[in-house]
């Protein structure tokens, strides 16, 4: 599934190859695609329209036009934007083609269907984004921030993370990764948690995000960018995916349940059940 480093360089190539192109026209090739307008007017209102900018917010790829509208985009779980050439055409699971000027092609495909599209003029984008928490990359995301959003709350940890109102772009891989840095177990309740926990869940966050930025995403199972590369994170995951095999860190293995409906990969050993910093703080307080 896309995340934020994944959607951050799918952005980062349409700003190098296709920003200042002009949409000469669109096809959409599976209605389920578009959610707003309808079809035929979604269709209308990009052709002749000039591609203008690129930006990322949380897992929303934006698309912005010399309309003052925005294509926004959603990849879900597999979605792949292709640029025809240089990547071969494709030809199954194709869901939508932007004909650009110079003979190049945009193709959306996404072998599960899931991936979702709007043409939202600046209020509509603007509302959209409204609800999205934080971008951990940016400076306004802190450890007090985490530590005042979510110290009161009962829930687990990891869902917290998954939940885009709280901290936006975060994902089920990157979410393994950050808590086994952070030594933290999944089920933890945020009410639970230290000073320094949530210093070291921050530094987490930070570290593990900057570092999928930095190798161009994870390629787990469909994941490729514009030009049909694969990330390179994935020879990096350390907890992922790795259940049966050896913790990294200790001589336990890895285990995988389901945490808030989502497979989870932890280390029981190096991320316990019960902290005793956690707890001291709970009986303190």
């Amino acid at each position: 599934m896309p995340e934020l480093p994944e959607v951050e360089t799918i952005k980062e190539d349409l700003r190098e190859q296709v920003v200042g192109a002009r949409i000469e026209r669109a096809e959409v090739l599976d209605s389920g695609l578009v959610e707003q307008p309808l079809t035929e007017e979604f269709e209308a209102r990009l052709a002749g329209r000039s591609i203008t900018g690129a930006r990322r917010r949380a897992k929303h790829l934006i698309a912005e036009l010399d309309s003052g509208e925005s294509l926004v985009m959603q990849l879900k779980i597999g979605g792949q934007l292709l640029l025809v050439p240089p990547v071969e055409e494709p030809n199954t699971a194709l869901m939508l083609v932007l004909y650009l000027d110079g003979d190049r092609r945009l193709f959306l495909r996404d072998e599960t269907w899931f991936s979702r599209v709007r043409l939202l003029d600046e209020g509509e984008l603007q509302t959209r984004l409204s609800s999205l928490g934080p971008e951990p990359l940016e400076e306004e995301f802190s450890a007090a921030y985490l530590r005042k959003a979510l110290s009161s709350r009962r829930a687990q940890i990891k869902p917290l993370l998954l939940d885009q109102k709280v901290v936006s772009g975060i994902g089920n891989i990157y979410a393994d990764e950050i808590l086994y840095d952070a030594r933290l177990y999944p089920r933890r309740k945020a009410n639970t948690l230290s000073d320094g926990e949530w210093e070291a869940l921050y530094a987490a966050i930070r570290s593990n995000l900057e570092a999928g930025v930095a190798h161009r995403g994870t390629t787990v199972r469909l994941y490729r960018d514009v030009l049909n590369r694969p990330g390179e994170h994935q020879n990096y995951l350390r907890i992922f995916e790795k259940h049966g095999k050896p913790c990294p860190g200790c001589e336990g293995k890895v285990v995988r349940e389901k945490v808030g409906g989502r497979p989870t990969h932890y280390c029981p050993s190096c991320q316990r059940e019960n902290s005793r910093e956690g707890e001291q703080e709970l009986t303190l307080g």
